[in-house]
Order: structure tokens, then sequence, then C-alpha cells
């Protein structure tokens, strides 16, 4: 079945703000079609993560595609038919092969062949010591000029939904992701890959419409996070969150906004769930789900606001 979130799209306005913004993240820039989409993606690794798409007059999300086994791709192909999922051609040439469908909200995705990359491409990660537990020994835990403060991969992200639990049958029975959490009975949803996983891959919050709330890259470390957002803020990146740790997931974070409001984020040490375990779904509170502790306090007012709501009519 799935095995990894491959790649997402937005249409923007215009995409010299967006190259600016997803360069100073850390990410190397691609030229697909020269003023016309650009793709972004982390070192060392070999397809765009993210797409640009000059298009309308403000952000919208464009698609999700996930990665999946062949033998996958035929069974989320009989599943789609057998429910009476329309098919669709590639929205352009030079987009991936595979499947091209619409979700029960209008949103596009795409699930294609490809091979399971690994999580991290080779690197360099010093051991950390604890009270009492030191297994860096007679090495020094920082060494300047190796912090490099680049996203390792594209790890998961969360969009809106009118329905958040309609969304969650679409995304488990059909394309065979896994419920990781809730957050207050299904105000908001996270899903994994049923083969070893990050915590969630894609998540759920409820909004009057679709769209697009924010992109996850994960970091090696707290000293990789702070400098990526060091050299962000310094050109001119926003600040929207963080650094904190959320509970769902208990990763570490740290959010900025891009430049037509969607954010993304920085995060480090997730949970992950083994193929071959059962996980113990919990139902997490709205405070402590978000976040356990913030060096900034509560989220932002505007934290789960849909700024494309209006895009989809």
């Amino acid at each position: 079945m799935i095995h990894s979130l491959r790649q997402f799209a937005l249409m923007v306005p215009d995409l010299e703000p967006g190259i600016e913004f997803y360069q100073a993240l850390g990410l190397n820039m691609n030229e697909r079609a020269p003023g016309l989409a650009v793709g972004f993606r982390c070192d060392g690794r070999e397809h765009d993560e993210i797409i640009l798409v000059k298009a309308g007059d403000s952000r919208k999300l464009h698609h999700i595609s996930f990665g999946a086994t062949p033998e996958g791709v035929g069974e989320i192909e009989a599943r789609l038919t057998a429910a009476g999922v329309e098919l669709l051609d590639k929205p352009a040439p030079d987009a991936d092969d595979g499947l091209w469908f619409r979700d029960p909200e209008g949103v596009l995705v795409n699930v294609t062949p490809a091979a399971a990359y690994p999580d991290h491409v080779p690197g360099d990660f010093p051991l950390a010591n604890r009270p009492g537990i030191t297994p860096r020994k007679d090495e020094r835990g920082i060494i300047p000029g190796k912090i490099t403060g680049r996203p390792r991969k594209f790890g998961h992200m969360i969009v809106f939904a009118k329905d958040v639990m309609a969304k969650v049958k679409f995304y488990t029975e059909l394309l065979g992701l896994k419920v990781s959490d809730y957050i207050e009975g299904g105000y908001a949803a996270f899903l994994h890959a049923p083969g070893d996983s990050d915590h969630h891959i894609l998540a759920f919050l409820p909004s009057e419409s679709p769209g697009f709330h924010h992109a996850s890259f994960e970091m090696d470390s707290a000293d990789h996070a702070a400098i990526g957002a060091k050299r962000l803020l310094e050109a001119n990146g926003r600040q929207a969150w963080g650094p904190g740790r959320h509970g769902v997931g208990a990763n570490y974070f740290h959010y900025f906004r891009d430049p037509w409001d969607g954010m993304a984020e920085y995060y480090w040490d997730m949970d992950f769930i083994s193929g071959d375990k059962e996980w113990d779904v919990s139902d997490w509170t709205k405070k402590e789900g978000m976040f356990i502790w913030s060096a900034d306090g509560m989220p932002p007012p505007d934290f789960g606001k849909n700024y494309e709501a209006e895009q989809w009519g």
C-alpha cells in the first residue's frame, strides 16, 4: 500500500516570494517550467517534494501525492474503482504517473509507484548525553560549521477538511492509511502509513472548506532547527509559533508563516510506529494535543484559520 507522503503542490499568484521562502527554509530549487512552475526538495532527495504553480490570484492547494509499491497502486486502484471514484488523467505532462483522483471534498490526490526512500540521507549525528546516560564519550557534541540547519525530509502535512471523519474514512478504507490519534473525538485526526511510519504523515483540521494548513520538514536536532530558524528569520521569514513540543506525535516544533499565510514547520524527534505493531490510538484534549509546552505560549489566534477557504467556493 502507501509507504510515504511524497509531494504536495500549491497554486500561487507569484513564484518569487515562494522561491525566497523555501530556499531560506533550506530546500533546493528545481525549475520545472521557467516562469510557470518550480519544485523544491531536501538534500539527497531525487524528486520534488514541493511544487509551486503560478496560477490564480491567491494560494490554493493543488494536489497531494503519496508513494506506494506497484502492488499497492494496483490494490488502491481496485478499491477506488469498486467505490465508484473516477480516475483522472494526470494534470500535466511532467506530473507523476500512477493514479489521479479527487477525494470526497474535491482535493486532487496522486498515488504513484515509487521505491520507499530512506528516512534520512547519510549524515553525521552526534549522540546526546543525559543525566547518568552518556553514549557520547571523548568527543565534542558541537563542531562549528557542521550544523547546517537544513531539512532532511518532507515528513507530513496538515490540511483542512469540511468533514474530518469522512476524510478519515476515505483515506483509511480506500488508501490504506491508519489512524494514529484523534483530538477531542474527531475534531482533528492524524494518520500514518501502514508500514514503518512516522506518527503521522497526514492530518485533518476542521474548516468550512478544504485547504492547506502546513507542511512539515524533519530536522536532525534542536541545533539544526535553531540554525535553520535563524537563517529563515534573517531572510525576512515570519515567526508563527514555537519552538515547543506537541502532545500528538510528541515531536518538537517550530512554525513559520509562508508568503500566503500558510505555514512551514521544522520538526524533530517524532513518535515512530513499526509496521508490525498495534498502536494505541489516543483521544487528546486540544490543549495537550497541540502542545505540552511552547516558548511563546499559546498558538496565535489565526493558527487554525483557513486562508484559502474562499478559493474553494
